[in-house]
């Protein structure tokens, strides 16, 4: 993790100058809520150079403001958002302040929010900033889940200074919506604001902007019923708009991010008798953490050098190295034999002491001689060299991917390390571990993944094991008989959709319910949540 001294001062800011077309489409929709209201006081709670205050200058509703009150805790920003102010013809006043601070003990009295929170991770905020934040975050009752980003507090106080039936419109990292740490916030917002609108953005849209951004706009109520239709409006070429109803809930809004005939699709298949919840019949964990990966996993020609032999397990190093759906003990020599790190170096206390052999010896003085002993792993294990290591799973899975998670039945029964999770099918499940695995590349459950999984700049999609529980598979007895074609396909086919289409055209033979034109809308499904998720491999974030 990175510390403030390692990373730029616009990172450290937080903040990125507002585009011109964010603001003016922040104040129309605040327009639509305010319904010609006149007499406005405005909060901007994080001003930067004045982007928002220029917009409601040249704009028509500029006429229905009375006062403005913006903060900006960097002293050449305010100044500009100052000049800003003096050149309307509204009362008000730019604060120099850190917006945390200036909040504490200020009523509710705006009728009008516009922001573009700073986007901070918690890693580069002071301690006494952390705490103000847990402390605005708890007094507003959004608690649940931690606070990891500074846009969080900032968004959560500067709703909560307006009166009731107050409206906004704010600039959000699309977390809001994909982000687990933000679900506190998304349940608060359904029991305090009602006439929700999310504008949706295409990956890379705006040059300057540093993450995925959508606008959030809403009003302000104390008779909002933790539930509420949400309008979506995606600005992606021609602009489609949908809406769905959303209720609190502990999971995330990814889904929302598909139209209706999509979402209502999925929800459907999930009563099919044949389509079960993963943790229900396998489970998956993390597998072999060396703490080194460099020093613990390696090839044939350094057991030789150093006589390691009787220390070494056959491991399968990255996911990318079996290129099928069946991983096998000729696979894991070919590998060795091709000068990979196919071996995992095991001390166990159930086999000699490598201390005692002289060549194992100096093995691990060159390990002290790379500090390996001082990180963070190998320093709280007695000995340092001693993996713990994790038995081979049944099952494979890869921990990230980029177009979708695979799994690989472990015929070779190596061991892997920590980016590859180890699979066991549950007793009592009606399924094999390669009936698992012929069913497993569908458009269903790749679907699924992209919506209970996380994603990071670069676009990789990443899954940890209490998301793989969640995600939804099919459970077909027999399909293990599929599994050797299938694994040709994954093997010699240049495009990875044909596993995805050859599953799926399997599924619709074994389960009637799964019929083509309901595979087809899943697929289409995960393709769009796939492609937005991809286009960020071109994009900056911030963190």
């Amino acid at each position: 993790m990175r510390t403030r001294d390692e990373v730029s001062d616009d990172k450290l800011r937080g903040g990125f100058y507002s585009p011109d077309v964010l603001v003016e489409l922040c104040i129309r929709r605040s327009a639509e809520l305010l319904e010609g209201r006149s007499g406005l006081s405005v909060l901007e709670p994080s001003a930067g150079d004045g982007a928002f205050l220029r917009g409601i200058r040249r704009s028509d509703v500029a006429a229905c403001v009375e006062r403005v009150e913006a903060v900006e805790i960097f002293a050449e920003e305010a100044a500009k958002a100052a000049d800003v102010l003096r050149s309307m013809d509204v009362r008000g006043h730019v604060a120099n302040e850190n917006v945390l601070e200036w909040s504490q003990g200020r009523a509710p009295e705006f009728d009008w929010v516009l922001a573009n929170p700073p986007y901070v991770r918690f890693q580069f905020i002071s301690d006494e900033d952390k705490q103000r934040a847990k402390e605005i975050s708890s007094g507003l009752g959004a608690t649940g889940s931690s606070v990891s980003n500074l846009w969080i507090p900032v968004f959560l106080l500067s709703l909560s200074k307006l009166r009731d039936g107050g409206v906004f419109s704010v600039i959000l990292p699309t977390e809001f919506l994909t982000g687990i740490s933000a679900n506190a916030v998304r349940n608060w917002l359904l029991a305090h604001a009602t006439d929700l609108t999310i504008d949706l953005f295409e990956p890379g849209s705006f040059p300057t902007v540093l993450q995925e951004v959508l606008i959030l706009s809403g009003r302000l109520s104390k008779g909002a019923d933790s539930g509420s239709v949400v309008r979506f409006h995606d600005h992606n070429g021609s602009v489609r708009s949908w809406s769905h109803r959303v209720a609190t809930a502990s999971g995330t809004w990814t889904s929302y991010l598909l139209p209706p005939e999509q979402n209502d699709a999925l929800a459907a298949v999930q009563s099919i008798p044949a389509v079960g919840r993963l943790g229900d019949v396998a489970r998956f964990s993390v597998s072999t953490v060396t703490g080194a990966n460099g020093y613990f996993c390696v090839d044939s020609a350094l057991l030789e050098d150093y006589g390691l032999e009787e220390w070494a397990i056959p491991l399968l190093p990255r996911a990318r190295h079996a290129e099928g759906l069946i991983f096998t003990s000729e696979e894991q020599r070919d590998l060795a034999d091709a000068g990979r790190p196919a071996w995992l170096l095991s001390f166990a206390a159930t086999t000699s002491s490598p201390e005692a052999h002289g060549p194992a010896r100096q093995y691990l003085d060159e390990g002290v001689r790379l500090k390996i002993p001082q990180r963070f792993k190998c320093r709280v294990r007695e000995p340092w060299y001693r993996v713990p290591v994790v038995p081979a799973g049944d099952l494979l899975l890869s921990k990230r991917s980029n177009r979708y998670p695979r799994v690989i039945s472990n015929h070779a029964k190596v061991v892997t390390t920590d980016t590859i999770y180890k699979g066991k099918i549950l007793a009592g499940a009606p399924i094999a571990a390669d009936d698992f695995t012929a069913a497993f590349h569908n458009s269903l459950t790749m679907l699924s993944a992209e919506i209970e999984g996380r994603s990071f700049g670069g676009g990789v999609l990443e899954l940890v094991p209490s998301e793989v529980s969640t995600l939804r598979v099919p459970v077909v007895p027999g399909a293990a008989a599929e599994l050797p074609e299938l694994d040709k396909i994954s093997r010699t086919h240049d495009d990875p959709e044909a596993l995805i289409e050859a599953t799926d055209k399997m599924l619709t033979r074994l389960i009637p319910e799964l019929d083509t034109r309901t595979m087809g809308v899943l697929s289409d499904a995960r393709h769009t949540l796939m492609d937005r998720r991809l286009q960020r491999t071109h994009t900056k974030f911030y963190g």
